[in-house]
């Protein structure tokens, strides 16, 4: 195996770990899990009131798969329907007040899952890696709907959205 196909093995071990300790931390800290979980994040961050499709994109969903996910998020006392601002006849989601703490508490546990991982760099390293992370997460913004799903678990406020946000840049970029 070549050097780079090491790397990129690595780096495929760790994004699988990664994944799997924010996911079960997610789980564990906001009471939801997997698409339940990024779609509170996602309704918190820029999809609320706005048209389903948005959420279904930005989840990669089917139709009937968010039109599922609102029904079970909706049981729970997690999201209200209502008719989107903008268009009366779509039909758009609210979160309720316990879908916005889910979702804080949410944001806060794949948070401290990851920075479990970083804290085993020095400083140092981490500002070396943050500028190697934006290169590779601008390229993998194909176009604004890979933006949204690539930022459905992220916490705009920690990464400078949008001004700072590589991922928008790079679709800004592309539009």
């Amino acid at each position: 195996m070549t050097s780079d196909g090491r790397t990129a093995n690595l780096l495929g071990a760790l994004v699988l770990a990664l994944g799997d300790r924010a996911g079960v931390a997610v789980h564990a800290g906001a009471g939801v899990a997997g698409s339940d979980a990024a779609a509170l994040v996602t309704l918190r961050n820029y999809a609320e009131d706005e048209p389903l499709d948005l959420l279904r994109r930005a989840l990669a969903l089917s139709q009937p798969g968010v039109v599922r996910l609102a029904d079970r998020l909706q049981a729970r006392g997690l999201v209200e329907r209502r008719r989107g601002h903008r268009d009366g006849r779509a039909v758009a989601l609210r979160l309720t007040p316990a879908g916005q703490r889910a979702a804080d508490a949410a944001l806060a546990a794949r948070a401290d899952a990851i920075a479990a991982a970083l804290d085993t760099l020095d400083a140092g390293e981490r500002r070396a890696l943050a500028p190697m992370l934006e290169r590779m997460l601008g390229a993998q913004t194909t176009d604004a709907t890979a933006s949204l799903v690539i930022c459905r678990m992220c916490d705009p406020d920690v990464c400078g959205h949008p001004d700072r946000c590589p991922v928008t840049q790079a679709a800004i970029a592309i539009a």
